[in-house]
């Protein structure tokens, strides 16, 4: 049973019937409040199966992101090309999520955090912010997910990501696969096993241009998860070194992206 997937999709459900329409900065859409999604790693891996998506740009896309990139450059040079409706002439997006991991005004978060979850594993503390307000004015997409923490119990270690923003039937898939690989590869660090991803949204929605392609996704059979092969650290990200096994998806449906 796919639980993540059916799940997932009561969340679109409900956002579909019981969504306030609201005119938004970009257009249209149905929005619900204080949205929850769950991922049980120990399930096997989140890649949606109602649709085809693309998880290894995905996985290019998080280790671009770890490593501190905001230049289009290195995604496009990999075949991935999300984020060029908001990047300048020279490829730049500004301090966005990356920046922010590794230069929040001098520090390096993310490697903060991997220390100190070496250091006390049950800290309350292990957590990464891209929100930065001095930096706001010069990204040029302000962070959907702003912030995650690592929370650790015994063997199990879980990632709760917290959304200012979140649109379910493009971007839930791909989030919900880049915080599965990063809490796989901090797994990989500490030498834990990868348990649940939590994400909470203030404001989940979908674009009326998208409806009638949520419910066609809503309406398919759901399929078995893929498995996965994380064969990387956090520290050490690599996304030739993650292996995703029998991902078995129905056609995909293709969507204009909002800017």
């Amino acid at each position: 049973m796919n639980k993540f997937e059916n799940e997932y999709s009561e969340v679109m459900k409900t956002c579909l019937k019981k969504g306030e329409k609201i005119r938004g900065r970009n257009g249209f859409i149905r929005q619900i409040v204080g949205a929850q999604i769950r991922a049980n790693l120990l399930n096997g891996f989140p890649a949606v199966t109602g649709k085809k998506i693309f998880p290894k740009s995905c996985f290019i896309e998080t280790e671009w992101m770890i490593k501190g990139l905001t230049n289009i450059d290195y995604l496009n040079k990999r075949g991935v090309h999300i984020w060029d409706l908001w990047a300048n002439e020279d490829g730049s997006l500004g301090k966005v999520y990356g920046h922010q991991l590794i230069n929040f005004n001098g520090e390096n978060q993310l490697q903060d955090v991997i220390s100190s979850a070496k250091l006390d594993p049950y800290s309350r503390r292990l957590l990464c912010s891209m929100w930065n307000v001095n930096d706001l004015k010069d990204m040029n997409l302000p962070p959907c997910h702003y912030a995650f923490q690592f929370v650790i119990a015994k063997e199990y270690i879980d990632i709760v990501v917290s959304m200012r923003s979140l649109d379910l039937f493009v971007g839930l898939p791909y989030d919900v696969c880049m915080y599965s690989t990063i809490l796989l590869s901090m797994a990989n660090e500490l030498n834990l096993i990868a348990r649940e991803v939590v994400i909470n949204a203030a404001n989940a929605h979908i674009y009326e241009q998208h409806v009638g392609m949520a419910a066609t996704y809503n309406l398919r059979k759901k399929r078995k998860l893929p498995q996965i092969k994380v064969g990387c650290t956090l520290s050490n990200f690599d996304y030739t070194k993650i292996e995703l096994i029998n991902y078995n998806p129905d056609t995909r449906l293709k969507v204009e992206v909002i800017k």
